[in-house]
Formats: C-alpha cells, structure tokens, sequence
C-alpha cells in the first residue's frame, strides 16, 4: 500500500497515542480524582486521555470541565469530601463504600478546595483552578465589491485523470494463501 501523503499517517498515529488532542475546542473534559484514608487526593486520571499536569494536589482544569471523586480505599472507609467554598451539600459528596464516587462540573473560574471531612488532619487538601473558556470572536471580513462578469459562452471540460491502482494487503494476504493452498494441494497429489 503506498500512500501519497505521509502527513495523514502521523495525524493518526498522533489520534491512536493522544486521542484527546482531537477533541474538539470547547469540549469538555471529565477528571477522576481517586481518594483514599491514605494518600488522599494523590492520583488523577483524565477520562478522554487529554495530557494534563497534576502537582502539589492542584489540578488545572476549563471551565464546564467535570471532576468525579471516587472512594478508592481498601477497607470501605468512609469519606466525605467538602467544598470550602460549599458548592455542594456534603451529604450528596458522602462515599459509603469503596468504588463510590462524587462529581461536580465546574462552570464558574476560580480557585476551589476540596478535603476529605473524616481525614481532615491527616490529608492534604486539593485546590481546583478553574480557567474561564475562551471563545473565539468570530471576525467577518469587510464587503467587497465584485464586478458582474458578462455572460460569454463557454464550454466546459473536465479532465478525468486516470486513477492510480492501490492495492490493499488483505488482497495481498488472500492471494498469497491461495497460491500457497494450490501449492500445497499440487504437492500433495504428487506425493501419493
């Protein structure tokens, strides 16, 4: 298979490693925090495998970003996870058991902190910096005026350029079976 340009085989290599760079501009992402009695808010995945840098317990994020945080201990501890800034109820942020999880989207720019109410001494906080979404402003280009062109008569011609065969390995494969299964069942119909 020969392909003729070989900047749409490094924009899909880039799509299969970082398939979150292709997300379109203005979407959303969603963050899963992990928490635990002991390390608290230490690990941080992005669920669309967009790249991100999480340091010092702060997660940068866009506004209408949504971060979930899930009971990730090991013996069903109990935890609650607070807002200073009380953008939810506690009892809604209440995670029973392990595996149970919390979200909350971030409309608002700011900076938010989070901690866990049964661990308040032990864990460390998280802060939550919430950067406001730029939307592009859509620039129109000035009125031009443009000549009416009189009408002439005019033939059209299309060329039709011949298409370059492409071959696709599954054909390949196929027929390099197929002789190789005529090969085998030649030889053994000598061999008899």
């Amino acid at each position: 298979m020969r392909v003729k340009n070989k900047s749409v085989i490094y924009i899909l290599i880039i799509a299969l490693v970082y398939p979150g760079l292709l997300m379109a501009p203005g979407e959303a992402a969603v963050y899963k925090v992990f928490v635990d009695e002991d390390y608290g808010f230490l690990k941080v995945r992005e669920l669309n495998n967009t790249p991100f840098v999480y340091k010092n317990l702060t997660l940068n994020i866009n506004a209408g970003d949504t971060v979930i945080w899930t009971n990730d201990a090991t013996d069903n501890s109990e935890m609650t996870i607070v807002s200073v800034q009380n953008l939810w109820v506690n009892q809604s942020a209440y995670l029973r058991y392990t595996g149970r999880s919390f979200n909350y989207t971030f409309n608002e720019p700011g900076t938010y902190s989070v901690y866990l109410k049964e661990n308040i001494r032990r864990v460390r906080p998280q802060t939550i910096v919430v950067r406001s979404m730029e939307t592009p402003i859509p620039t129109t280009p000035a009125p031009t005026e443009t000549p009416v062109p009189t009408p002439t008569p005019t033939a059209t011609v299309t060329m039709v350029e011949p298409q370059s065969a492409t071959f696709n390995l599954w054909y390949i494969l196929i027929v390099v079976l197929a002789v190789a299964g005529i090969i085998l069942y030649l030889y053994s119909g000598k061999r008899k």
